[in-house]
């Protein structure tokens, strides 16, 4: 009888032990995996941090550069036809951009392969909108920022125009080539890059105004319809925060595709007239 008793009492003690070093192992897999998550939620924080202080120690915004470059060369612009893609610089007394016209300043990104790499764009098939992210930044700055990063190398990022804060339009690539953009929709889009003033990423008017006429004309150039297919947001291709506001704010959104469409209607044939775009160097 005792020998039964300790038979049992023994299988009970290997038990308890085999349950304890389970206890152990399974407390030790979650510590380690435990460290190693935190130890990757600290390389994202570093991460992220760097990325902010290296933005902000080029002046600010995501696009302004304390190191000036060279301009790109005219041999790079090529401009011999009255077209987006080749425009004519007019003299600086042309008529002022107002209703019936656009001013586009030409300041083409020199050729490289983080921002201008000079690859065909063989149709167009929407304009797509985005913000640049970086509040208070100009278009001017944010064109600099797209020119360094031949120098640079941090990342692949241009446009092929931004709009300002005062509603000025810089033109950086040709609409013959692609822009690094938008991402699976580079090879068939027209990329615009908005300026904003704060944090909320919403657009002034004198932005708008000028985000309007410039899809309107591309619209027309390109012999698309306003719809949600042809005006389309960075989020719409790939689920991006771009631009935040327009996101945020669908009510927004619409109204500005709204606003496209009923200038398009309004001013049909003044967009399709070659002195609708005012092309300055």
């Amino acid at each position: 009888m005792m020998d039964e008793e300790e038979v049992i009492l023994k299988k009970k003690r290997r038990k308890k032990r085999r349950r304890r070093i389970l206890i152990r192992f399974v407390t030790c897999v979650i510590l380690i995996l435990a460290l190693i998550g935190l130890i990757t939620v600290i390389s994202l924080i570093v991460y992220g941090v760097s990325r902010l202080v290296n933005r902000f120690s080029q002046g600010g915004s995501q696009a302004s550069v304390v190191e000036t470059v060279d301009p790109a060369p005219v041999s790079d612009i090529d401009i011999p036809n009255v077209t987006i893609d080749d425009p004519v610089v007019v003299s600086s007394d042309s008529p002022s951009s107002g209703d019936q016209h656009l001013t586009i300043n030409l300041q083409m990104l020199t050729k490289n392969p983080y921002s201008r790499p000079g690859r065909p764009l063989n149709s167009v098939n929407a304009v797509v909108i985005h913000y640049t992210a970086s509040p208070g930044g100009t278009a001017a700055q944010n064109r600099e920022y797209f020119e360094d990063l031949r120098i640079h190398k941090t990342t692949k990022a241009s446009s092929h125009f931004i709009v300002g804060l005062e509603g000025e339009v810089v033109q950086c690539i040709p609409t013959r080539e692609i822009a690094y953009a938008s991402n699976q929709r580079n090879d068939d889009t027209v990329a615009i890059e908005c300026c904003h003033k704060d944090e909320s990423g919403k657009f002034n008017s004198a932005t708008l105004d000028s985000m309007k006429k410039l899809t309107a004309w591309l619209l027309v150039r390109y012999g698309l319809s306003a719809n949600d297919e042809t005006i389309i947001r960075h989020y719409d291709v790939s689920g991006k925060l771009c631009p935040k506001y327009f996101v945020e704010h669908e009510d927004e959104w619409k109204k500005f595709k709204d606003s496209v469409a009923d200038y398009i209607e309004k001013n049909k044939e003044a967009l399709k007239a070659e002195d609708y775009l005012i092309f300055k160097q």
